[in-house]
């Protein structure tokens, strides 16, 4: 069981990218923090081998009550299988969340956009 952070990532420019690699199982899984006003709306992408598991975006303004995500039509941004949502995000701390399964090994790619605040 490992400590999962989450890396930023822009190296396509003006599309700022949080990532989430190697979701298991039973890791702990870091919140980022949301970086000026990037938050306005958002795609995520949930991929890889989900072995049972169900893999899902929280987010939260305080850090510590999380609740699950939802997209444009108020469906919980939460996956069992390969899947991409289109969100609207306002919140300050998000994270991935991975509950159930075994020999899983699943990506979060939440990409940002928005007003960056310069």
């Amino acid at each position: 069981m490992a400590t999962v952070t989450p890396t930023f990532n822009n190296s396509v420019t003006g599309v700022p990218r949080v990532i989430w690699e190697a979701l298991a199982t039973g890791d702990t899984v870091e919140a980022f923090t949301m970086l000026q006003q990037y938050g306005l709306a958002a795609s995520v992408q949930i991929s890889g081998t989900f072995g049972g598991a169900t893999v899902s975006l929280e987010h939260s303004n305080d850090g510590v009550t999380w609740f699950t995500a939802e997209d444009l039509f108020e469906n919980t941004v939460s996956a069992t299988a390969n899947a991409i949502y289109e969100v609207s995000l306002s919140s300050v701390y998000f994270r991935a969340a991975i509950t159930g399964g075994t020999g899983d090994d699943v990506d979060v790619i939440l990409v940002l956009r928005g007003n960056n605040g310069l």
